[in-house]
């Protein structure tokens, strides 16, 4: 195992439970490392930390231990069964079957996710090196999670710009059902957004059913109808659903149907969310709730400037149709934005748009996607609940 040596002062960071090293902390090293390569992370002062080496990402290393050693031989089955448990416990998961057992580096096993839906998991490697370490891993993975009570009959590989590859197991269906608080989803396992649904806006779907009795509601860049369906099961009197992919506003009817909801009290609309909303709010549409939760503007950081005047935009847009004393739910799933710079999009927007607007609430991901306490990169998807004047 090679040493790499950090160029800046970063031991507080790791000793806090930082768990990245970007490429311009280290020193330069004499031999090319390799993707998935452990290394010895150390300072003038010693050793910091045991992590793999990440050639090809800015992030260069991701901590794995920080002690000086690598960690013993079953300590991937340990930490995969530590996840599980942690889902295990938790009472707001009993009462889905679809469920992230493993959040990467918040589960101190950096680079990698599992999804559960049903009893198949999907699995997600951040890049060639967390490849390199995890795939020999998986067997432990799922043993640990097994050990948890977590019962995997097939671990299937979404890979990026890929065909999905099966890992273990039988191969999976094309599409599974699954259920998360008396809604049912069908999730495309080989062709869905992220791991076929987004798990992490679970409890954010749960708190707009507590506010959706007898409200309009406007879901934009709806996908599959998550906020729709739970808004709909809340009691709201009518529901439009928004999505600029044809695929996914059929999906959204479909699981309207698989929820056994009345279909007449939808409106389920294929439109770019941003015309869609010029064009309502010249036709004087209004809401009493809208829901917008766009993709990532801020994919990387270079691109952090134009994301936030997209924010503002979309937010200036969606604040045009919120109905006097109406809420705007928005949200960023962009790491590189921050919560400050989201609430300094709904100012600009509220601004714009001549209305007052105060932040009742900030939310963040659902509780299978824990935060580690000094790693804000991990702190991604930001929702702000605002109540427009």
């Amino acid at each position: 195992m090679r040493d790499v040596v950090l160029a800046k002062d970063l031991r507080r960071a790791v000793a806090l439970g930082h768990p990245w090293i970007y490429d311009r902390a280290l020193a330069p090293v004499r031999e090319p490392l390799a993707p998935g390569e452990l290394v010895r992370l150390r300072d003038r002062r010693g050793p910091l930390a045991v992590g793999f080496a990440d050639p090809a990402s800015p992030i260069r290393v991701r901590v794995l231990s920080r002690a000086p050693e690598p960690p013993p031989r079953l300590w991937v089955a340990e930490r995969a069964r530590r996840a599980g448990a942690l889902r295990r416990a938790d009472p707001r998961l009993a009462e889905t079957d679809a469920i992230r057992l493993i959040h990467g580096e918040a589960d101190f096993m950096p680079g990698l996710v599992v999804d559960l839906y049903g009893d198949t998991a999907v699995v997600v490697m951040d890049g060639e090196a967390a490849a390199a370490v995890w795939t020999p891993a998986l067997a432990e993975v799922r043993d640990g999670l097994a050990a948890a009570g977590f019962s995997i009959a097939r671990l299937w590989q979404r890979r990026r710009g890929r065909p999905g590859r099966l890992l273990a197991g039988d191969p999976p269906p094309a599409t599974v059902i699954v259920q998360e608080a008396g809604a049912r989803f069908e999730v495309d396992l080989h062709r869905g957004q992220k791991t076929g649904l987004f798990l992490d806006q679970r409890d954010n779907r749960r708190y707009l059913r507590e506010l959706a009795g007898g409200a309009e509601v406007l879901n934009l860049y709806g996908y599959t109808g998550g906020f729709s369906i739970h808004a709909a099961l809340g009691g709201a009197r009518r529901v439009v659903t928004v999505d600029v992919a044809a695929p996914a506003i059929e999906a959204a009817a479909r699981n309207l149907a698989l929820s056994g909801l009345d279909r007449s009290r939808h409106e389920l609309v294929c439109a770019d969310a941003p015309a869609w909303l010029e064009r309502a709010a010249a036709a004087g549409r209004r809401f009493d709730i809208v829901v917008c939760d766009p993709p990532s503007f801020a994919p990387r950081e270079g691109a952090l400037p134009a994301a936030r005047r997209a924010y503002l935009r979309i937010n200036r847009l969606a604040l045009a149709l919120v109905a006097p004393g109406g809420l705007l739910l928005t949200a960023s799933c962009s790491s590189h934005l921050t919560r400050a710079h989201l609430r300094e999009a709904v100012a600009g927007a509220a601004a714009a748009a001549g209305r007052a607007v105060v932040v009742r609430g900030e939310r963040g991901a659902a509780s299978d996607h824990p935060v580690l306490p000094a790693f804000p990169e991990g702190d991604y998807l930001k929702l702000l609940d605002c109540h427009a004047g």
